[in-house]
This record gives C-alpha cells, sequence and structure tokens, in this order.
C-alpha cells in the first residue's frame, strides 16, 4: 500500500487568523471482503446483511497522479478495497 485517499483543506479561522488544515479518509464498502469485512462491532439489533462494513481506500503510490490528476473515471478505477493479499495480519 501506498497512501490513504482523501481530500484536504487548509482553511483560516475567522476569530483568529490561524490557518488550519482539515484531513478526512475516503471510505467503501468493505461487506464480503474477508478481513476489512470483520473490523467493526456488529450492532445486534440489524441483521447481518444491514451492517454495511467500511475500509478507509488506499492506493500504491504509483497511482498517486492518476488519483490528483486523472480523469474522473481513471479516480473511480483506485475506489476499492484493497487486496486481501496487500495485508499483514493474523489473530490477537
Amino acid at each position: 500500500m501506498g497512501g490513504l485517499v482523501g481530500p484536504w483543506n487548509n482553511w483560516v479561522d475567522r476569530a483568529t487568523g490561524e490557518v488550519h488544515e482539515s484531513y478526512t479518509m475516503l471510505t467503501i464498502s468493505a461487506d464480503g471482503h474477508p478481513l476489512m469485512g470483520r473490523m467493526h462491532k456488529p450492532d445486534p439489533k440489524l441483521p447481518a446483511d444491514q451492517q454495511d462494513k467500511r475500509s478507509v481506500i488506499s492506493i500504491e503510490f504509483g497511482d498517486a497522479d492518476r488519483w490528483l490528476e486523472g480523469r474522473v473515471n481513471e479516480a473511480q478505477e483506485l475506489l476499492r478495497v484493497p487486496a486481501l493479499e496487500l495485508f499483514d495480519a493474523g489473530p490477537a
């Protein structure tokens, strides 16, 4: 993996004039993913098919230009849960 996908922005606090940076991470449904689909505590009030599991979207460093400067359809191709083989995970 390379980096996480998400927008960022600088903004100025009108009261103080201080400049702040804001970041967020985009997520995508991880339902059905063998690892990321297990990451959130289940809600016992909802059936399994109504418990949306989310994963942050990561991209390889080599895809950064496609994400930042590519066409919309090129960026959309990057919006996926990372392949299981990219994770180094096991029971705790």
